[in-house]
């Protein structure tokens, strides 16, 4: 038996199971399952009624809204009960743009996060609303950039949100089948700083990696 042969008849087993060990594993990763890598930017606008005043630091609103896509997962596998979805989204640093002459704060922090996301390719469409775990802290650095810390997600720098109910099943379809996939974000916060934000400020995030885990 030639060498070249020996080699075939041992690796193709380990080929055809790869997709299958995958799935006994119980985790199948997805790239960027919010349109969102290293180096794109997110943008959270405010504009929200105050949430409090009376001389505290001002809480107000942001949200988010955008549209990405994302290629499906190399995996070959056949889903059929899908415990959860978890994504994280990683953020690296920040600029804020106020719309006015306004004094930007030193310190800035965002928290109670929400998302809805809308999830679909050629074949099917589904949609989650969740909560998001994280407080995100700016601190100004020069001009307008801030440094970004993002704590109590247990992902570091990452904004968590879990999926655990809902049609999981087939949004494990649309992110393994069909091709490339569209996502419709948004996501919302409350932004507390002193002095406050004036409506129309803009903060635009950059992104870092952002991943999901389909758990089976």
């Amino acid at each position: 038996m030639s060498r070249r042969l020996w080699l075939a008849l041992l690796l193709a087993p380990l080929l055809a199971g790869c997709g299958a060990g995958l799935k006994e594993e119980g985790r199948v990763p997805i790239s960027n399952p919010l349109g969102r890598s290293a180096g794109e930017s997110m943008e959270m606008v405010v504009g929200a009624v105050p949430v409090s005043r009376n001389g505290e630091p001002l809480t107000k609103q942001a949200t988010a809204s955008y549209t990405g896509t994302f290629s499906d997962t190399d995996a070959d596998i056949t889903i059929s009960n899908v415990r959860r979805f978890i994504i994280c989204q990683r953020i690296q640093s920040a600029q804020v743009v106020l719309p006015d002459g306004s004094t930007l704060p030193d310190t800035i922090t965002m928290d109670g996060f929400s998302l809805s996301a809308t999830f679909s390719d050629s074949f099917a469409q589904v949609s989650f609303n969740v909560s998001a775990a994280g407080q995100v802290i700016l601190t100004r650095t020069t001009g307008n950039n801030y440094a970004v810390t993002v704590q109590g997600s247990g992902e570091d720098d990452c904004l968590v949100a879990t999926v655990e109910s809902g049609n999981l099943n087939t949004l494990a379809q649309i992110v393994t089948q069909g091709g490339t996939n569209t996502v419709d974000v948004t996501l919302t916060a409350n932004v507390t700083s002193n002095p406050g934000l004036p409506d129309g400020t803009r903060i635009i995030f950059t992104t870092g990696l952002g991943t999901g885990t389909l758990e089976l």
